[in-house]
């Protein structure tokens, strides 16, 4: 996924950095920035955001100005529909980015008019800078970008220049992703940053699309790291439980081989060259789905959310040699020691079936008023369970770790319900959110309602990091709006002097309850006590009464959270209809519509989580089919008894089962604690910027994850019933000696 974006960027030439400052930058400037010893190559452009027409209504579009005539060098147009824009005297050709989640779908053929010039759309493209479905806020008008429109640089009468987007001297040397080139990045726009200090650098890690794509693989590198550990511990409890069957049965084949002279490595290499060409071929298969199947299905799960381009296939030679010598090796090493073992018996030995281990008593037989109790059945089920103890070992530690898979699967889907629910449920207490004009908070059509004014604005924190400053016109109702809980789940009071950073900010910055923070909104700088860190799932925001803000910066309100009780679902559209025809009102969010965005991007992680779930559920049926015809080949003597004494097929094959299922249980108890452990773990590791998850399970997944291994063991069951059935009774118990 990380390889895809990084050529993506590279193919498509994307930019390292993008320059601003507060005016036009001029020629000398920008032949300046381009002289720069560290600078490579370098873009100018003119980007502003305008109103336009689109069904007879106004939406903010932002209109970037491009050099299509020369040639676009960076951050490059792919295009989608029709063809890039040509000079024609009647009417202005432009193209537009390709519709999404937060942008308008517009056709070829769609006329527009601005600043009294027409445009006409003649292509549909994809910007690099912009691949990620998040939503751009306009900063000089608050409203939210609904199109991105690219037009040629000759609308402008004088050639102007806002921005400036530039390549760093060697920065293809590395992966965007990779500590290296963040190292790289900071390094060098730390020395950009002496050099230009009244400039705006915003780099890849401050872009929405890097960052959003970049947390969303964070999450499935963490599952990448911890499952494949589970999956080679199971691969080699199959693998012991499969040979050790197989040689079982071929046990008398060994000893005639023995018999006739076949030395015992000729005997071992046998064997070996069996489970090297299983096993080769095993690898190859997994190899081809690992590389060609499953990533195809983790990245499609991600279209959900971004304009992603092709998958493309990294062949990871060292990742490849490590895993198959790894997988091949340990098959080869438990195959040696099973043969091994066999052949430590005299060659007479071999030629007879293994008697049964003799029966021991076991602790519960110590406890006698319980023991007489128990039927026969039981009591035997009891002596056989702890006769076969490798079977035990195997059947707990595979079954626990299937069932540990299953469980952590869903409690990966739990942890970010679980977060949403926190957020949008919980922690909000309004129903619709309105974005306005500076100061214009008085709207008609909610002023009879309870609402709280706010101003929300981007302050920068100690110069090197950007957080949501958000301020409430009256602190005292803030707590009626949003319910704050510390890091301990307790409730924290919004008060005249605090100052709340959400959790997962104050983690990356280490910031505690009592420390001074450094804040720059406007070009004013002020210091702040931190008094609360509070939990917020989704977001970096710091909250901070107005009592304190008001004679630091210019506290101007541009948004409005308000209450709507007992408000239907259709009264609700009509009044987002009406609020969103009014001037002064930039946008209208209900809590719904913010729940729905959250959950769009949640469902990325449905694919991956099911992929888990299929895994393990495959993984739980193969472990318990393969130590149950390990049990039924190393006592098929004791059932073909059963039978000659008049024990019916349902008797004997529960003579097996009950066994089975006895061990299940206690491994699927324990595969629960392991799950949530592993679960735990997993939640954990997750460190995404302004993302930070509920670390809990619903207690319906511990119920479908038990419900689940049953019904595998109720599979292995059915499945095993036919090889019970052919037990020729006759050939089990005659004697061999």
């Amino acid at each position: 996924m990380r390889h895809t974006i990084d050529k993506f960027y590279k193919d498509t030439n994307t930019a390292d950095v993008v320059i601003q400052k507060h005016t036009p930058f001029t020629s000398e400037e920008i032949l300046n920035i381009s002289n720069h010893y560290l600078v490579s190559e370098v873009m100018p452009y003119f980007m502003i955001d305008e109103p336009i027409i689109v069904d007879d209504v106004y939406h903010m579009s932002r209109i970037v100005l491009l050099d299509f005539i020369e040639g676009v060098t960076m951050n490059r147009l792919t295009l989608v529909e029709g063809r890039l824009p040509e000079l024609n005297g009647d009417v202005i050709e432009v193209v537009v980015e390709e519709s999404q989640a937060y942008l308008l779908d517009i056709p070829i053929g769609f006329t527009t008019t601005v600043q009294g010039k027409t445009f006409e759309v003649v292509g549909i493209v994809n910007q690099p800078w912009y691949f990620a479905y998040v939503q751009e806020i306009s900063p000089l008008s608050g409203r939210p970008i609904e199109s991105m429109i690219y037009v040629d640089q000759t609308f402008l009468d004088e050639t102007t220049y806002t921005n400036i987007s530039i390549k760093l001297k060697d920065s293809k040397q590395h992966n965007s992703f990779s500590s290296d080139y963040q190292n790289f990045i900071e390094n060098r726009i730390q020395i950009l940053t002496e050099s230009y200090p009244d400039y705006i650098f915003t780099t890849r890690f401050q872009n929405q699309s890097f960052v959003k794509f970049n947390s969303d693989v964070k999450i499935v590198e963490v599952i990448s790291i911890i499952f494949p550990l589970f999956f080679f511990l199971i691969t080699v409890l199959v693998t012991m439980s499969s040979m050790t069957r197989i040689i079982s049965d071929q046990r008398i084949q060994i000893g005639t081989l023995r018999s006739l002279g076949y030395s015992k490595i000729t005997i071992i290499t046998k064997y070996i060259i069996y489970v090297l060409l299983s096993s080769g071929i095993g690898v190859l298969l997994g190899i081809s789905i690992g590389i060609y199947s499953i990533p195809f299905i983790a990245y499609n799960a991600y279209v959900v959310v971004y304009n992603l381009p092709p998958l493309s296939i990294e062949y990871h030679f060292m990742y490849i040699t490590l895993i198959s010598s790894t997988m091949i090796l340990s098959v080869v090493v438990v195959t040696y020691f099973s043969v091994v073992n066999v052949l430590k018996e005299a060659p007479s030995n071999l030629l007879r079936h293994k008697s049964p281990k003799a029966g021991k008593k076991i602790l519960l037989e110590r406890f006698t008023f319980i023991w007489k109790r128990l039927k026969f059945k039981y009591k035997s089920t009891f002596r056989n369970i702890f006769r076969q103890k490798r079977n035990l070992f195997l059947m707990l530690v595979g079954i626990s770790g299937s069932t540990a898979l299953l469980l952590a699967g869903f409690g990966i889907k739990d942890s970010v319900e679980l977060s949403g629910d926190a957020q949008f449920n919980q922690m909000y207490n309004f129903d619709i959110e309105l974005g306005v004009l500076p100061n214009e908070t008085s709207i008609t059509l909610i002023d009879t309602n309870e609402k709280l004014n706010l101003m929300i604005q981007v302050a920068y924190f100690d110069e090197t990091d950007y957080i949501n400053l958000i301020v409430p016109e009256t602190y005292d109702e803030m707590n009626g709006f949003l319910s704050f809980r510390d890091t301990k789940d307790k409730s924290i009071e919004f008060k005249s002097d605090s100052v709340f950073v959400t959790k997962q900010f104050a983690l990356d910055h280490d910031i505690s309850v009592g420390d001074f923070i450094s804040l720059e909104v406007n070009d004013v700088t002020s210091n702040f006590t931190v008094t609360g860190i509070v939990a917020y799932y989704f977001g970096n925001n710091i909250y901070i009464s107005n009592e304190i803000i008001k004679d630091v910066f210019d506290l101007y309100l541009n948004k409005i959270y308000v209450k709507l009780p007992n408000l239907s679902k259709s009264e609700m559209t009509q009044l987002k209809s009406s609020l969103n025809d009014l001037d002064n009102v930039v946008h209208v969010q209900t809590k719904d519509d913010l729940m729905a965005s959250f959950k769009q991007t949640s469902s990325s992680m449905n694919s991956v989580i099911i992929l888990l779930v299929i895994f393990a559920s495959v993984l739980s049926v193969i472990i318990n089919y393969n130590l149950t015809l390990i049990n039924i080949s190393t006592r098929h003597k004791e059932m073909a008894t059963l039978k000659v004494l008049g024990y019916d097929e349902k008797e004997v094959s529960g003579y097996i089962f009950r066994e089975t299922f006895m061990i299940s249980s206690i491994a699927i108890l324990i595969g629960l604690i392991l799950g949530r452990s592993l679960q735990y773990f997993i939640i954990s590791q997750i460190n995404v910027d302004g993302i930070i998850l509920k670390n809990e399970i619903y207690p319906l997944s511990y119920l479908y994850t038990a419900v689940l291994s049953i019904v595998y063991l109720l599979i292995v069951y059915v499945s095993s019933i036919p090889k019970i059935r052919k037990i020729d009774m006759l050939e089990a118990l005659k004697s061999f000696e």
